[in-house]
């Protein structure tokens, strides 16, 4: 043990100490054993092949499509891009009452569509066919890409793809397009301009493999770009007799680009859906954002960076029971992986995560989240920030270089420190309720280099500190705590420099109600 250095640490503790309002601790001795989470084995990726999406997608040979040019107002699977008053975004692109191509059954391939109604679907090569009309599958159908082929869906005529049943695309491309330009319909800044878009509704299945998707979606519901979701309550009476509302959306995305994509892809409500090997680059809100109440996800082996507004993979309103492992997310305006409002039971494991604008991996408001064995380095904030979150396991991450501390727990009260130019709306505690309550664990791994220190926390009723390695954090090398446990100093130092045994933090109330003290 280097007992200079213990001295130095614990004399700048208590020094410091001097300094703060710490919250008081009762200190147990534990055993390492006991901050350590079994990481749980993770779902098994080999089944997500191009061949089985193949194999689903054969399971519709045998049905004979039935295709119709329909007005689609009243019709529960477009209805929500028509409530108010946005027919006649649609009637003006088309230039008369809005029309879609309905699939009421069977298979529907991109030829077969040509063939019947090229005034629809437009043959521009042997590979690309422009969408001059929404195409809409509903629940006892399926549309088909193959491959080489390309779906440019037009913007000026207002195309879109939405699907109640199947979708499949191999070794294709969907592109949101502009005839005039003879090109894909970038993002120009408009967020509430019309692009097309795809959308997976209630009960349906969408299965992309090695395709491309780019330029699709806007700042309007259910239209962000890559969408999977269920309808909602208000959809009930325009529902076909038998439809199954409350049977959530699935899908794979395996081994596809998608860029220029307002969301790269947007969920409620959905569940078991596998986002694997993907590439998400310079998409414009979010990279990866499945949202409310989805769950049991697989977000494994994916790039995602350059994300212009946000953060490269968030979950948010319980977005929970869910896998994000093996992902690479850098480079990104914010947080490079966030687990947002209640998204709880996560396991969020070998990641990297580097070189994003504000932290590696930031929790808010989420409990009961095992983050271990990641590499966090060169972010502009925090390594891992948790904030009003329980039960956070930190366990076994590499923690380099970051632009303030390693690890940063606190609470806050969300109603006093909202921000008027934040860009969100005040937080609905109904909608969004949540406790300043804050607790979690650290333990193996290195934190070492970070701009402001190694550890912060602030107002949390329990703190487990087990054993790690640290070297040269603070601007001066030198900094290893910050906050409540700045008073803790030299019984941390024990742990961390000696040969101590880890130690549990736990506020004294809490103490009491363990049978403690």
């Amino acid at each position: 043990m280097n007992r200079m250095l213990l001295v130095s640490i614990t004399a700048a503790g208590l020094m410091l100490a001097s300094l703060v309002q710490a919250v008081p601790y009762d200190i147990q001795t534990i055993q390492q054993n006991m901050l350590v989470q079994a990481v749980p084995e993770l779902p098994d990726l080999s089944r997500y092949t191009r061949q089985a999406v193949l194999e689903k997608q054969a399971k519709w040979y045998k049905k004979t499509e039935k295709v119709n040019l329909e007005r689609m107002i009243n019709d529960i699977a477009t209805r929500k891009f028509f409530k108010g008053g946005k027919l006649g975004v649609w009637a003006k692109k088309q230039g008369q009452f809005p029309k879609a191509v309905f699939v009421h059954d069977g298979l529907l391939t991109l030829p077969a569509l040509h063939q019947r109604m090229p005034e629809v679907l437009v043959k521009l090569n042997r590979h690309q066919y422009l969408l001059r009309y929404p195409i809409v599958v509903m629940n006892s159908a399926a549309l088909a890409i193959s491959p080489g082929e390309e779906l440019l869906m037009s913007h000026e005529r207002g195309s879109f793809v939405v699907n109640a049943g199947d979708f499949f695309m191999v070794d294709g491309a969907l592109r949101g397009w502009r005839e005039k330009e003879k090109a894909p319909a970038r993002y120009d800044g408009n967020r509430e301009e019309y692009r097309p878009f795809y959308i997976g509704w209630s009960g349906s299945g969408t299965y992309i493999y090695g395709s491309l998707l780019e330029s699709l979606g806007s700042y309007n519901s259910k239209a962000y770009g890559f969408t999977l979701s269920t309808y909602t309550e208000q959809d009930r009476m325009y529902a076909p007799i038998g439809l199954n509302l409350h049977q959530r959306p699935t899908g794979w995305l395996i081994n596809n680009r998608i860029t220029d994509v307002y969301y790269g892809f947007y969920s409620y409500e959905a569940e078991n859906v596998a986002l694997v090997g993907n590439k998400y680059y310079d998409n414009i809100y979010y990279g990866i954002d499945p949202h409310d109440h989805s769950y049991r996800l697989i977000i494994a082996n994916n790039e995602v960076w350059g994300t212009r507004e946000r953060h490269g993979i968030i979950g948010s309103r319980d977005v929970s029971h869910s896998y994000i492992f093996g992902n690479v997310t850098h480079d990104n305006k914010l947080a490079g992986i966030m687990l947002d409002r209640a998204s709880n039971h996560n396991v969020v494991v070998q990641n990297s995560s580097y070189n994003n604008g504000s932290d590696g991996i930031s929790i808010y408001e989420s409990h009961q989240n095992l983050i271990a064995a990641n590499q966090i380095y060169n972010n502009k904030f925090h390594g891992i920030r948790f904030r009003n979150s329980l039960a956070i396991r930190m366990q076994d991450n590499v923690i380099l270089q970051n632009g303030r501390y390693g690890i940063y727990g606190h609470l806050s009260d969300l109603m006093v420190t909202y921000d008027a130019d934040s860009g969100h709306e005040p937080r609905d505690l109904k909608l969004d309720p949540y406790e300043m309550r804050g607790s979690g664990s650290v333990s193996g791994g290195i934190i070492a280099m970070n701009g402001s220190g190694a550890l912060f926390t602030q107002g949390l009723e329990e703190i487990g500190i087990g054993k790690l390695t640290l070297d040269q954090n603070g601007r001066r090398g030198n900094i290893t705590l910050g906050g409540d446990l700045l008073p803790y100093s030299d019984e941390i130092a024990r742990v961390w420099y000696g040969d101590s045994a880890p130690v549990y933090f736990r506020q004294p109330h809490l103490s009491r109600m363990n049978g403690q003290g």
